[in-house]
């Protein structure tokens, strides 16, 4: 037990208090509570991984592991919270376990776009243009340059900083306080512009391909199934991510004598709830189901050529697949010879009479 009952806890050097780890004393059973939530969301996703082969849900993986350690030390803190370990600890993987997860929503929202606009077959996936990043990428409704790279470089920079700003503190001084606050603000901020630009991205894709089905192979060989709901999903973890990182920020800015700080509601309300929901959100809709029903309908729908004819005929206007020009007509259009330059037809008759120039 801690050598004082009342809190602020924290190490006691010639009867001062060095540091203040905590203003309350840490809830053991919301601790053990949320530790069992996030094994069994953790173990889920374990099972996702080993039957869909996802291995880009690593980074996320690693961030549920985190998650069950850092309650588990959060537990440990409530009988032991002057002790520097377990607060440490607890810190360090609660600050590092949402970064990991951003990058998996990153990789997703990669993999689902590339999906739904380009298939997932071998030849897609040996697409070199499909990678990189350019200026625009991230205001464009969508390209085929991917900014993935680019979000999963800050919240590499995140990682780094917040893991650096929870051990500073440990020093015991006034400055390395100060500077563990600027360090850790400074991955905050860079992972929340980082966020917002990812929402904006997703969300103008999501309204595109709402907008305008034909631009998906997999939307319009099957308009049954409900191929945006993995948008959604993204958007929901991306809003739960910077509910989290507001949160976190209002923290450091308000010091450890703040409102945030000084109630423990605020951690399991705005960072736990949100960090669980997110799991629980890729739990239901998880993209490797989405790329391998695609994969299986890639098997069963038409050659690239015929998928171009019924785009076409989608849109009403001509295409160019190589060197031949196919265009869509009515009968009344090919009695006119209005559709004579183009070299081959997809009979439409409910199309209206538009010719790209």
């Amino acid at each position: 037990m801690a050598l004082n009952d009342e809190p602020p806890f924290g190490p006691v050097v010639n009867g001062t208090m060095v540091v203040v780890f905590w203003e309350y004393r840490p809830s053991h059973a919301a601790a053990y509570l949320f530790l069992a939530l996030f094994a069994l969301a953790t173990l889920g996703h374990l099972i996702y991984f080993a039957w869909l082969r996802a291995w880009t849900f690593i980074p996320f993986i690693l961030g549920g592991v985190c998650q069950v350690f850092g309650y588990l030390e959060r537990a440990r803190a409530h009988d032991e919270p002057d002790k520097l370990d377990p607060w440490l600890l607890q810190n360090m993987m609660l600050l590092v376990a949402p970064p990991l997860l951003a990058a998996t929503v990153y990789m997703s929202y990669g993999r689902v776009s590339a999906a739904l606009l380009t298939g997932v077959s071998a030849r897609a996936g040996r697409d070199k243009r499909g990678r990189g990043c350019c200026a625009r990428c991230c205001y464009a409704c969508w390209c085929r340059c991917s900014p993935t790279r680019a979000y999963v470089l800050v919240d590499v920079v995140a990682i780094f900083t917040q893991l650096i700003g929870t051990v500073l503190p440990a020093s015991g001084t006034a400055e390395a306080q100060r500077l563990s606050k600027i360090v850790v603000l400074v991955g905050l901020f860079a992972q929340l512009a980082a966020l917002a630009v990812f929402s904006i991205a997703c969300g103008r894709l999501h309204a595109r391909l709402r907008r305008d089905p034909s631009a998906s192979r997999a939307m319009l060989a099957d308009p049954r199934v409900h191929w945006l709901r993995h948008f959604s999903a993204l958007e929901i973890a991306a809003a739960m991510l910077i509910v989290r990182s507001v949160m976190r920020g209002a923290e450091y800015l308000g010091g450890t004598d703040g409102v945030v700080a000084s109630h423990e509601a605020f951690i399991f309300v705005f960072d736990a709830l949100p960090m669980l929901a997110t799991m629980i959100v890729f739990l239901l809709l998880h993209p490797s189901r989405l790329l391998r029903e695609v994969a299986c309908l890639e098997r069963r729908i038409k050659p690239a050529e015929e998928f171009t004819e019924l785009r076409a005929a989608r849109r009403g206007r001509d295409v160019r697949v190589g060197n031949v020009r196919i265009g869509t007509a009515s009968p009344e259009m090919l009695n006119s010879g209005v559709a004579s330059q183009c070299d081959k037809f997809v009979y439409a008759p409910s199309v209206p009479n538009r010719f790209m120039s």
